[in-house]
């Protein structure tokens, strides 16, 4: 019988909580916003996709292997609040050391070196540089409440 108030005490507690994470009432009003970034004809994946607006709170995700994000505002998945947005697109060389056990230490070390010299300079963009910021992009979208919110941006060079 304890075992089994225990339980039920515990169930409600997860239903009241909401496993840490309750929505917030005073949130505003968010949908659902897809994105799909292409370069060259191909889909970007691992970009970072950012809408950005002095007005409003902005969203970001980053996209999957098909150039697909779903955008995000306060919690993964929570979607964009409607309105005027301005977008960035971004890429970055993305630096990882090899499996020590994989190569000699004396390569290991080298690339250690390589990997430190890289991450001192300015970092290595995979797509053209003014897609980075929402300032320089010249990509805009207007988040639509009802509407279907998907967006397609085909970078070029």
């Amino acid at each position: 019988m304890q075992r089994v108030r225990f339980a039920m005490l515990l169930i409600w507690i997860v239903a009241v909580v909401g496993c840490g994470r309750a929505v917030d009432p005073n949130r505003p009003k968010m949908v659902p916003v897809k994105a799909i970034v292409t370069y060259k004809g191909e889909p970007v994946e691992k970009a970072t996709v950012t809408f950005g607006e002095a007005e409003l709170r902005g969203a970001v995700g980053n996209t999957d292997s098909r150039g697909e994000v779903k955008l995000w505002t306060f919690d993964p998945g929570d979607g964009v609040i409607p309105g005027p947005y301005s977008v960035a697109i971004r890429k970055l060389e993305v630096l990882a050391l090899p499996d020590p056990d994989s190569v000699t230490p004396a390569e290991y070390n080298r690339l250690s070196r390589e990997m430190n010299a890289a991450l001192s300079g300015t970092p290595r963009h995979l797509l053209p540089k003014r897609y980075s910021s929402e300032k320089t992009s010249g990509l805009t979208v207007e988040v639509m409440d009802p509407g279907e919110n998907v967006f397609t941006f085909a970078l070029e060079d």
